[in-house]
């Protein structure tokens, strides 16, 4: 399904953790149980791949696993996965009236209490997870950790993968306030694994880890001689645990950043499964993570001619992109596809992106920043850029399959846009001919 069966705002009334409970109680739904065999990733960027790599790690040791994630690209049901696979459209229905019911109780009893959506959302997946036995849980936090729903299931093992300047003044006026809110998801004698980009913020971290009882464990000290050779058919990583050893292992999800999402993950698993993590490396680790893929991350759609979309829509996360595209293409031409969501910075984000392209289509979604204002700001960035603006993502694909001759595609703006361009280009490419 499109999108969920629930009409509810983006954001709800307040901060919503006592809200979030109370419904969940409606639910006879133990959130602190649940959260007993869960682990809870957040961060600026990367979370996404992060729990796909650790879902399948966990999924390789034999557990069912439960995969939370979001936001969706083009189906609703992304965001639920159960042992590899997504619930399906009447079963999420039924979770989600349900999960509807018990907010309009809520409601008869606390007028103006409105839940949002994520909180919504949150709930139907625990709900699901509860009823369908799943042995462990893989949830990515929605903005922020400090009144994130996924901070009621007080998980023992949590994640803060990376940091930028996102969402704020909400969690934050500086990059160190961002790093606390979203290090609060995890409870008092909790563990944390932390990512490389955290390292400038360690002092502050560890000093209010400290004071909490929360274990922290940061990447950069376990692994070593890491190195990354991608190319648009695979992405061969090399690293070095300080006690395990070399790690070689191929997979399908692009970008250098990748190598530091893996090491969280990794870290994750020791953390989680000490047993399978000492037994199974290298052996059961490298084939858990060959098929692992997370859609419009840098994603490699082959074709005549090729699409490398990315979703990234923070200032660090396009220039990861760029970088990513750069180690990609080796020297091959490309066609860029632009557009920016409002609200986003749009002169940081042309910064980075108009130096490495010379020939643009800029289109907007609705609610995007208008296409002419964008290719404005980017032709005063390229002064010798080709630069031209269309009506829509569907007329920007036709465009550029015209034009794009063996150069490669490339839609890069952010999340909104490439699910937008992704879906139009599958449905505009024919599948491959099969003998």
């Amino acid at each position: 399904m499109k999108a969920s069966s629930l009409d509810l705002p983006r954001f709800g009334a307040g901060t919503g953790l006592v809200r979030t409970a109370a419904i969940a109680a409606r639910l006879d739904l133990d959130l602190e149980a649940l959260g007993r065999r869960a682990v809870v990733i957040a961060g600026s960027n990367g979370k996404g791949s992060v729990s796909r790599m650790l879902a399948s790690l966990l999924r390789q040791g034999g557990e069912g696993v439960g995969l939370f994630t979001s936001p969706h690209l083009a189906h609703f049901n992304e965001r639920f996965e159960l042992s590899g696979e997504r619930i399906d459209d009447a079963s999420l229905v039924a979770i989600e009236d349900r999960v509807g019911a018990a907010i309009a109780a809520h409601l008869v009893d606390h007028p103006g209490d409105q839940p949002g959506a994520f909180e919504a959302c949150f709930l139907a997946a625990m709900l699901w997870f509860h009823e369908s036995g799943a042995e462990r849980l893989v949830v990515e936090a929605g903005i922020g950790g400090r009144y994130d729903p996924t901070r009621l299931l007080k998980a023992p093992h949590a994640a803060l993968v990376s940091l930028d300047a996102e969402h704020m003044p909400l969690l934050g006026t500086t990059l160190r306030e961002v790093a606390l809110d979203k290090f609060d998801v995890a409870p008092p004698g909790g563990h944390v694994v932390l990512g490389r980009s955290l390292e400038r913020e360690r002092v502050g971290i560890d000093r209010v880890a400290a004071g909490k009882g929360i274990t922290t464990h940061w990447v950069g000290d376990g692994y070593e001689l890491a190195k990354s050779v991608d190319d648009l058919h695979g992405h061969q990583l090399a690293l070095r645990h300080a006690v395990h050893g070399n790690l070689d292992t191929l997979i399908a999800m692009h970008g250098r950043f990748q190598l530091d999402n893996l090491e969280v993950a990794l870290d994750l698993f020791a953390a989680m499964r000490p047993d399978l993590f000492e037994k199974g490396w290298p052996s059961l680790i490298a084939p858990a993570l060959a098929h692992c893929a997370n859609p419009a991350r840098l994603e490699f759609l082959d074709g005549q001619p090729g699409l490398l979309v990315d979703a990234g829509h923070t200032p660090e996360a396009i220039r990861a992109a760029v970088a990513g595209v750069g180690a990609l293409l080796k020297g091959r031409g490309a066609l860029l596809l632009l557009g920016v969501s409002a609200g986003k910075p749009v002169a940081t984000f042309v910064d980075a992106i108009a130096p490495a392209f010379d020939d643009v289509i800029i289109s907007a979604l609705p609610d995007g920043v208008p296409a002419n204002l964008l290719a404005a700001a980017y032709s005063g960035q390229n002064t010798t850029a080709r630069v031209r603006a269309v009506a829509d993502p569907r007329t920007a694909i036709a465009l550029a399959k015209q034009e794009a001759g063996d150069r490669i595609v490339v839609a890069l703006g952010g999340l909104f846009w490439a699910a937008a361009i992704r879906e139009a280009w599958v449905a505009a490419t024919p599948p491959p001919c099969v003998d």
